[in-house]
């Protein structure tokens, strides 16, 4: 695969609008009223600690590069692989993110002795984020 001739033949307009898309979903699964709670009291924060956006410039800027590279790289393998369409690209998602986020959070979060609650919020986020992204995409192709 020439990846310069690839990275051309993206359709950029998808790219963007599953970045924002993965971006906005960030804003919104950790919410309060959605999972913020139950994410903050596994990570011992109090409501104000957890709404506290000091110092976390840097932590947004990266969750939004994070998001484009999540994205321009399921973009790739699924043009790699001929994946086309909404349901193909939301399942190609959810598999890349139970392969290696939902694993990977697993065994260090479970070495590191944090809250399996905070694994499986996290882990669902990725799953949902990776499958929206896939989604998008396929729907583009």
């Amino acid at each position: 695969m020439d990846l310069i001739a690839a990275l051309q033949n993206l359709s950029y307009m998808a790219v963007a609008t599953a970045t924002i898309t993965s971006y906005l979903l960030g804003f919104t699964w950790y919410h309060w009223a959605i999972f913020g709670e139950a994410w903050a009291k596994a990570l011992d924060l109090t409501k104000e600690e957890a709404d506290s956006t000091e110092g976390l410039g840097g932590a947004f800027a990266i969750s939004l590069v994070s998001g484009l590279t999540k994205t321009i790289f399921i973009a790739l393998l699924m043009s790699a692989t001929n994946i086309s369409g909404v349901l193909s690209g939301a399942f190609f998602g959810a598999v890349i993110a139970a392969v290696y986020t939902v694993t990977s959070l697993g065994y260090y979060n479970g070495f590191a002795r944090t809250s399996s609650k905070l694994t499986l919020i996290n882990s669902a986020h990725s799953i949902v984020e990776l499958t929206l992204i896939g989604a998008i995409i396929g729907a583009f192709a």
